[in-house]
């Protein structure tokens, strides 16, 4: 099977609509790249995947193609440090692999599709201030985004509301000092700064938001917990695996989130070297899912995205399970991670009298190109 075709990419630039998929996107002249990147790097991972990439990367179905780019792109990661695919477990998302040290690895790849683009989401952002800046009265105030403004969505029924509430504060007809604007598609937070201002001078004092990191891991979790559990009942139940979780777009996901789901809270943080800081966590604390008794076989995920200005770059990092029955060493993911110092957690063991785990990021940044 042939990875894009001059016959599809041809019917593809014909095909009228479907504008929305990813397959005619990159079927489209300004992406000749990118499809020969992808073309190279199924070359480069070899016979066993090339059949299922290429028919996940011919569908028009958004979440079928993306998960074909995921999975490449996952194996290019992987293969840069030594690790080896072996077979397919179907149905998939799981890789069979041989880690650099030589053992048997699942490699469970999947793939997270945003709703909404980056460069709309400014501009909708950029619109709602435009339109709130118009407002007329008193008192000043900031708003919250809750979450992502449609492209397409009217100010100005947002401005008339914003005005009305601002005249109920200004007559004492409003108790506190927020107000909320909810729709279908529209949820907005309004909050008083306490100042008044003079004529001519901004109302609007801050738009912020939204803040993504928890509807994230929302969105993460139960599909981490879900093919962990799948895993857990297969045949394969007993090989270690590694988490890959891709994204189409930059992960909204801070580091703290991400550590206090994967590792719970820490008992201490130390500051050591500028910029660098040193998280030790004690053998019990909050439940996370690298402390679950029940996901030991768990090695670490890799949060892999696509680089915002570059379509056929991908940035990787890692979380390294420092429980786990098979732990990984940075080594073996070969780009920046965060994981264990087995002498700073005998250091720190020693100064708090009792074991600990000292995890540091270590590493530098990896910007993967595909091919």
């Amino acid at each position: 099977m042939e990875l894009f075709p001059d016959r599809l990419v041809t019917d593809l630039e014909r095909l009228p609509g479907a504008s929305h998929s990813w397959l005619k996107q990159v079927c489209s002249p300004e992406y000749v790249e990118l499809r020969e990147r992808l073309r190279s790097a199924i070359v480069r991972g070899g016979p066993i995947h090339a059949d299922r990439a290429v028919d996940l990367l011919s569908s028009l179905d958004n979440r079928r193609f993306f998960q074909g780019f995921a999975e490449v792109s996952a194996l290019a990661a992987t293969r840069t440090s030594g690790w080896e695919l072996t077979g397919l477990s179907q149905p998939g998302p799981r890789l069979e692999m041989r880690a650099p040290s030589g053992g048997r690895w699942v490699l469970a790849v999947l793939a997270f599709l945003h709703q909404a683009r980056p460069d709309g989401e400014r501009s909708s952002a950029a619109l709602l201030r435009a339109g709130l800046q118009r407002v007329q009265g008193k008192h000043r105030f900031s708003v919250l985004i809750r979450r992502w403004l449609p492209h397409d969505f009217d100010v100005d029924p947002v401005r008339r509301a914003t005005e009305t509430w601002l005249a109920q504060v200004a007559a004492n007809r409003w108790e506190g000092r927020y107000a909320a604007y909810d729709d279908d598609r529209i949820s907005l937070e309004f909050c008083l700064t306490g100042e008044k201002v003079r004529k001519g001078e901004p109302l609007l004092a801050q738009v912020l938001g939204p803040f993504l990191a928890n509807r994230t891991l929302e969105a993460v979790e139960p599909r981490i917990v879900r093919e962990l559990d799948r895993h857990n009942a297969s045949s394969l139940r007993d090989t270690p695996v590694l988490l890959a979780c891709v994204a189409d777009q930059p992960w909204a996901l801070s580091p703290g989130y991400a550590r206090d789901f994967l590792y719970g809270r820490p008992r201490a943080t130390i500051g050591s070297e500028p910029g660098q800081t040193i998280t030790c966590f004690s053998p019990t604390g909050s439940v996370a899912v690298f402390r679950d008794p029940t996901y030991r076989n768990v090695g670490g995920m890799l949060l892999i995205d696509r680089h915002p200005d570059a379509p056929a770059r991908v940035r990787v990092r890692a979380w390294l399970n420092p429980w786990a029955d098979h732990p990984l060493r940075p080594a073996d993911v070969g780009f920046r991670c965060f994981g264990e110092d087995p002498a700073l957690s005998a250091q720190v063991s020693a100064s708090w009298c009792e074991p600990l785990r000292a995890m540091t990021w270590q590493g530098l940044p990896a910007d993967l190109e595909l091919g």
